[in-house]
């Protein structure tokens, strides 16, 4: 066994699967100091057969400069482990420090020996099972890498986890309905502004999860694999899920402010919040180049561009997305470098939130079922319809038109008669209905019942006194009866 094959393989993992930082090198790169801000732990490697009074020694030294060792380090550990890469078993733990911090020494001569750097399950899986590259390779990787080649590499395991929601959702979509049709995806979570203020707010999460067609899934997954590991290197998972959720959130809540027609599905609003941080975090870095942020910043604005051109997109919940993930991005810099203005960057994006919902309520609800059932019934497909009528009435989301399209869908199987008998159930909901009180008046005018008929267009000509086709009715009904 190389040992410091080894010893660069397993710090290698340490950083890229758990976010492990290097604080230092030696010379002669045997000896690595590595820091986990997040974990206070703190791991030191050296290439060495130590006596037992050498660590007894450093023992010692550590704990009478554990203050320096702080400061040197940048903030206060609260494990220290310092592996001894051997050819020599030794027992150490008669050194082990239990009070915090905690300092234990580990003698690491055989190569089952290294599953002792980490707990990590993965980390542990990768240092026993990969194959092991020779230590340039590792050290190239770990030090001479860019910021987005380190963030890149780094193990990703919420990105990964979505990415595994979205194909498992789809899969599941079209294996149980072989295609998915418009009316599915209302039914399965699909974002309609429609559902949401009649409560069916978690729509805002399920939408996320939808996807149009493959081309639609692997796009988001390509954008997701990319920015998500971007993000999620940078910030750790849950910051990273975090501004995930949110955005997607407000990219949701954005487009159903503006669009209250179209069905939203899809990845691409949670995901351009994604974009929208890593754009803030290029700017709120001081040792990036600002040429390369503005290069970057330009690129992603002309994809952005490009989207434009491509139907069936809906760019509301794109910028809404982008917004939200650079809120929530500007909020973890503020906190991180704790500004004092930061409750108020929250509680400014809480109180935007709660201003576009107000919205959402008082935009013109658009009856997306009464559109999918004319949509059906032009289409020739009167049972699909009539599935449709079903589930409005087991939604109680009736309104006058539902009653006018059930009633056609009962005329066209079976009665005139039981139509008309359908609308009127329909006006004892919607007594003041112009246009249902019309098609009744229709039915009977039919059935050459002009007295009936006179009486239902004088009162759809009562609630909308402008309507030319109600005119016309009337005029050729007087015209009947005289």
């Amino acid at each position: 066994m190389d040992k410091l094959n080894q010893m660069w393989k397993s710090i290698y993992y340490l950083v890229y699967t758990e976010g492990y930082s290097i604080l230092s090198v030696d010379d002669d790169i045997e000896e690595v100091w590595l820091t986990h801000e997040t974990k206070k732990i703190v791991k030191r490697f050296i290439i060495k057969t130590p006596t037992h009074q050498e660590v007894d020694f450093d023992f010692e030294k550590t704990t009478d400069h554990l203050d320096d060792l702080i400061n040197e380090i940048g903030f206060s550990f609260e494990q220290f482990d310092i592996y001894y890469i051997t050819d020599k078993e030794i027992n150490l733990t008669e050194f082990n420090h239990t009070k915090r911090p905690k300092i234990r020494y580990y003698a690491l001569s055989e190569f089952k020996d290294y599953e002792k750097v980490s707990s990590h399950i993965v980390t542990k899986y990768q240092i026993k099972k990969s194959k092991t590259s020779p230590v340039a390779t590792y050290r190239n990787k770990l030090l001479n890498a860019s910021f987005i080649d380190h963030f890149m590499l780094k193990f990703s395991p919420v990105t990964y986890a979505l990415i595994t929601i979205n194909i498992i959702v789809w899969l599941s979509l079209v294996l149980v309905f072989k295609n998915l049709a418009q009316i599915n995806l209302v039914e399965y979570g699909g974002l309609v502004h429609f559902n949401v203020v009649h409560g069916e707010w978690y729509r805002l999460v399920t939408h996320m999860f939808l996807h149009a067609d493959f081309t639609h899934l692997i796009m988001n997954i390509f954008s997701l694999i990319i920015f998500g590991k971007l993000i999620e290197g940078a910030l750790g998972s849950i910051k990273m899920f975090t501004i995930y959720m949110v955005s997607g959130l407000f990219a949701g809540i954005v487009s159903l402010s503006i669009d209250t027609v179209s069905i939203s599905i899809g990845a691409s609003g949670a995901i351009f919040g994604l974009i929208g941080a890593f754009i803030v975090y290029l700017f709120t870095r001081r040792d990036i180049n600002k040429q390369f942020v503005l290069q970057t910043f330009i690129g992603i604005v002309i994809l952005s561009l490009m989207t434009l051109f491509i139907s069936n997109v809906n760019h509301f919940a794109h910028l809404g997305g982008f917004i939200g993930g650079a809120i929530m991005m500007y909020i973890f810099h503020s906190w991180m470098n704790k500004d004092k203005y930061r409750l108020y960057y929250i509680l400014g994006f809480i109180l935007i939130s709660i201003i576009i919902i107000i919205i959402i309520y008082n935009r013109q609800q658009h009856h997306i079922y009464d559109e999918l059932t004319k949509d059906a019934m032009n289409n020739g497909e009167f049972g699909k319809a009539e599935q449709m009528i079903t589930k409005i009435k087991d939604k109680h989301f009736e309104s006058d038109e539902t009653y006018i399209l059930s009633g056609l869908i009962v005329a066209n199987d079976k009665s005139l008669d039981e139509a008309i008998l359908e609308w009127e159930r329909g006006l004892k909901v919607f007594p003041q209905s112009a246009p249902l009180n019309y098609q009744v008046a229709l039915g009977y005018r039919a059935k050459n019942e002009y007295g009936k008929a006179d009486k239902f267009i004088h009162k759809s000509l009562k609630y909308d006194s402008n309507n030319k086709s109600y005119k016309e009715l009337q005029k050729e009904i007087k015209a009947f009866r005289s």
